[in-house]
Parts: C-alpha cells; structure tokens; sequence
C-alpha cells in the first residue's frame, strides 16, 4: 500500500472508471461519454502525445472554447508526466504566441477558430493538431491548410490500453506507477502587465480538491455544469477536474449564454456551478428566469470577483443558496469561502480560509500581523514559487502574498477592502492598468495616463482612462482609443471609460491618486 494518496488525476479516473465504468462521465452538446470511454480516450491520447516525442516534463498547449479535451488532454498528460497548458482562446494572436514561446511546447492542439488564424512557431514544437469533432465549432478546412493535423482522426488508431515507457512493454506505466510534479502550467495576469505563469503540481491540485471537498460538501453523485473558461483556475480546478477524475458527471458549455445555462441547468439536475458574478446578474435578469425548476442547484459557487451583497441578496431571493468562493491560480483556486447559512450576519465576506489552508493578515508598512493588511497563504494547495523564479517577492518565508487587502472582524471572517497595484478585475479577468497605460501612451498627443477600475453593475469593474494631452493635440474619443488600442490589446482589455483632463489629480506624495482618478470616471 502507498505510504501517501496518489496525487495524479490519471490514478484517479483509472479507479473511477473500474468501480463505476457505465455512470457519465462528460455531456457536451447533449452527447455523452461514460467514466469508462473517458479514461480510455485519455489513454488514447496519451498514446499519440507519446507517439509525438512528449515525455515527463514537456508542455502540451491547447487553445479552445470550453471542450472536453481540456479535461481529457489533461489527463492524458498526466499520465506521461507531462505538464497540461490551457491557454485562452480570447487572447491576441500575437499574445498567444507569446505564451507558447514562454512555455516551448513540445505539442499544440486548437480550435478551428484559433488554427485558421495560421500555426503557432516554437523551438521544440514537434506537431500541431485541430480539433475536429466538435459539433459546434466551424469547418476544419482552413486550419488543416494551415498545416494543422486532425486531432480525433490521429488518435483514434491507438488501442487505448494502459500505456508503457519500457521499449519491451515490461512495465506498464499507469498500470503500477503515476508520475508526480508538475502537472499544469496557467498563465495569471500580473500587475506589471506580463502574465505569469503558475506551475501546478499533481499534489497542489489534489489538495484544492480536498478543500473543495471538506468546504462544499458534494459528492461523485452530484452533476455539476461548468461555463467559466476551462483555461482558467476557477473553471478547469474549482471542483470540476475532482468530479471528472472520481466519476462524477461533468456538463460542459462552450460559450456562456444565459437563456442556455438555465436550460441547461434545469435538464441535467445541476447540483453545482462554479461562475463570476456577471454571469450570475445575467442569469437572474433572463425574462423567463422563474420558469425554469432549479430545485437541484444546490451550490451556486460564486467567485473569480468580489460579488456584491446586492447580488448575493437577489440570489437568496431567487431561492438559491450562492456559497462566496475566494481562490487565485496560485492557490489551485482554493483560498477561502463563505457557506450560505453566513451570508445573513456576513453578506459580502470571503468567509475564512479552506480547511487545509493558513492565513496571515500583514500591514505592508511594518510587515507585522493585523487585523487590515495583505493577506498571506500557506498551505499544501498553494505554490511556492513562479515558474522560472518569476515575481520572487511575492514568497516570503513559505507564505504566498496574495496582493489583495482585508480585513478581519471579531468572527475571523475576512473582507476584501483593495488590491495592491489596483489591477482591475472585469467579470473574472484580471487586466494591468500598466498594460493598458502602456499602449495609449503611445497615443498621438497623449502626455500622462492613468488607467483605473471603475466599479460596474454588470462586469464588478470596468477599465477606465485619464488622459492628459500634449499643448494643441486633437480630444480623442473613446472610439478613436479604443480603435487605436485594438491593435495591441484583447477586446476585454479595452477602455470603457474615458476622460480629458487638464491635470491628473496628486495624492500628497505626489502620485496619482488613483482613487480620485476613480470618482472623476464613476
């Protein structure tokens, strides 16, 4: 018997799929597969990623709306000792390529949106594949003139048996042993406008799991429907790649719709969603929202943004139970949370810290413990270090400095009072305002910037700009600017707001003060 739980998901759907091979396992656009047609799909994949030269270590990308194969993909890389990179597919294609430069994957899979737009170029990349067979997605046509390769079609000559790294077929890797370390690597938006790149092991997604678990009492019986982005912690971690490696039943949507989660919702018995406050405020303001039976949906977990009492309050009133989640990518997702029989005295608090988690509250002046300051996190979920050794002062000590401020009340409950750097959170994303000051500088006859959140309804905060133009320089409109940063940006990134002002306002240290800069665009 191991002397520790195998941390490898591959060990997990393995034991999944032999105690439970004819429950569902995944449901994507009203198709199924079973926990056992899982794991031999994932061995398959295995099987082609190996026959591509991937082996322990090498990064495998994909670039896709929410799909199966980012479940499947991951899975099959673990299984090789292989790390998994989802990397969004709403980015730049010019950012894209930054992160697969930054990464060096030794294998790239995309959509068809993503491949028609050309092959990706990369020390190491050995091939690149599209998907095509997914019933939603456009024709393959353009990308396989691109030089992609069909993905299903590479793979489905593999016998999809338990695979082995011995050339005589002695030891069957998987069938005895599963590797350990990393198994994915996900980029997070920095507050110097370069993301950086969170290395997961098998062992720190396993412990966010355990959190999830122990805080949000659910079981491999519940049906859970994931609509966040897959390429995001919250999506592909907050409890979905638990319920897919232990048997449960994952629903997957492609693309976020409103009218189309409640159908969804009410069809699969949904017990479970993980999503950000915007696509909560746009599912209570659907028409027909009360027509829809969503007695299963027992945890509404709420997080990726600070969601307001307000909402929290409409969603109680609605006859849900929303559970307030706090995690970032570089705590597996799991920071704190706050149940729902809470929200009457603590409406609006994250709640305290997982079970398996440890919290310090630091004042950033004197670096001593308080009751307000920067929340610091330990735990056997939390990494301890960026990959490749960047942002090294955000690791002190064995503590992760989260840059988020709170407070603590006489209860232990926390509160999220600001954000260290003020990057600004838009329904999920996390975007630099020096990203963004960074290209409009470039603006003919910009002299001075400042770029800020400005608290929104609908998106929790929007990206909002002060200008300061130079002596005869033509007022831009927000069209012109927001044309002019399309060219460098991801729409999400693009200003909203925007402001022409004789002088930025100055706190008395003779900064910008921001917060001013916020009540002038509000």
């Amino acid at each position: 018997m191991p002397s520790k739980p195998y941390y490898n998901a591959a060990h997990a759907l393995d034991r999944a799929a032999r105690a439970h091979s004819h429950r569902t396992s995944l449901v994507y656009n009203s198709e199924k597969i079973t926990v056992m047609e899982a794991a031999v799909l994932t061995r398959k994949l295995a099987q082609l990623l190996g026959s591509c030269g991937v082996s322990q270590g090498d990064r495998v990308v994909l670039i896709s709306h929410n799909s199966p194969y980012h479940l499947l993909m991951h899975v099959a890389c673990a299984r090789l000792g292989a790390v998994f990179v989802p990397i969004s597919y709403r980015l730049r294609y010019e950012d894209m390529q930054k992160m697969v430069d930054f990464c060096s994957p030794r294998v790239i899979v995309v959509e068809p949106e993503v491949g028609e737009q050309g092959m990706f170029y990369s020390t190491g990349t050995t091939v690149q594949f599209v998907i095509d067979d997914d019933g939603r997605a456009p024709a393959i046509a353009p990308a396989l003139r691109a030089g992609y390769f069909a993905l299903s079609a590479a793979y489905t000559g593999f016998d999809g048996e338990f695979i082995t790294d011995n050339p005589d077929g002695t030891t069957a890797l998987n069938s005895r042993e599963y590797p350990e370390g990393p198994a994915a690597l996900l980029f997070t938006s920095g507050t110097d406008g370069v993301a950086k790149a969170v290395m997961l092991t098998h062992k720190e997604l396993w412990w966010g799991s355990r959190n999830f678990r122990e805080g949000f009492e659910y079981s491999t019986l519940d049906v859970e429907l994931v609509v966040a982005p897959l390429s995001h912690i919250g999506g592909f971690n907050g409890t979905t790649l638990d319920l897919f490696t232990h048997g449960g039943t994952v629903v997957i949507m492609r693309d976020f719709d409103a009218a189309s989660l409640l159908r969804m919702l009410e069809k699969y018995r949904v017990r479970m969603m993980f999503g950000v406050p915007t696509m909560f405020t746009e599912m209570l303001a659907e028409p027909n929202f009360a027509d829809y039976d969503l007695s299963a949906f027992r945890l509404p977990l709420i997080g990726g943004a600070p969601a307001t009492p307000a909402l929290l309050q409409q969603l109680e009133d609605a006859g849900l139970e929303p559970l307030n989640v706090y995690g970032m990518t570089e705590l597996a997702a799991a920071g704190c949370y706050l149940p729902a029989e809470y929200l009457p005295t603590h409406r609006g608090s994250i709640g305290r810290p997982f079970a398996h988690v440890t919290a310090r509250i630091v004042d950033p002046e004197t670096a001593e413990d308080s009751k307000t300051g920067e929340l610091w996190l330990q735990g056997p979920n939390v990494i301890t270090s960026y990959w490749h050794g960047a942002a090294a002062e955000s690791f002190v000590s064995g503590w992760f400095r989260t840059g988020d401020l709170v407070r603590v009340d006489d209860q232990g409950f926390l509160w999220l009072v600001g954000r260290i750097g003020g990057l600004i959170n838009s329904g999920g994303e996390n975007i630099s305002p020096e990203e963004i000051s960074d290209v409009i500088s470039r603006f003919p006859g910009v002299a001075q910037c400042a770029v800020v959140g400005v608290p929104d309804e609908k998106w929790g905060e929007t990206v909002g700009v002060a200008l300061v133009l130079k002596p005869g320089a033509e007022v831009p409109t927000l069209s012109d600017v927001q044309d002019f940063t399309a060219n460098f940006l991801a729409r999400y990134k693009l200003p909203r707001i925007l402001k022409v002002l004789s002088q930025l306002p100055l706190n008395s240290h003779g900064k910008v003060d921001r917060a001013a800069v916020v009540d002038l665009l509000s």
